[in-house]
């Protein structure tokens, strides 16, 4: 899975995580709301809330962190290029030689 990753460019690897981050989301909200709604649940009403609730949690941390990275390597390469613009090597002229 990392051998994968590791070919992507960064926008690229930026959606799987944030698609990752939305199945997590959709998973806890499914857990939340059909699983803890459930007339006797295995392990009970609290389990599933919190798991649901943690769930949910993580996968918008998840995007939040993902976006807040992305931006901050935009203004990286912004900034790169910057500094690469204001020092351009540039050649003197050859003078004409006698």
């Amino acid at each position: 899975m990392l051998d994968f990753l590791k070919n992507k460019k960064e926008s690229e690897k930026i959606l799987i995580g944030v698609g990752i981050s939305a199945f997590i989301i959709l998973l806890g909200s499914l857990i939340l709301k059909y699983i803890s709604n459930q007339e006797e649940p295995f392990l009970g009403h609290t389990f599933y809330i919190l798991i649901g609730t943690s769930l949910i949690a993580i996968g918008a941390l998840g995007i939040i962190l993902l976006l807040k990275y992305y931006s901050d390597f935009k203004r990286r390469e912004k900034r790169k290029a910057l500094k690469r613009r204001k020092h351009r090597i540039t050649f003197l002229k050859k003078q004409n030689q006698k």
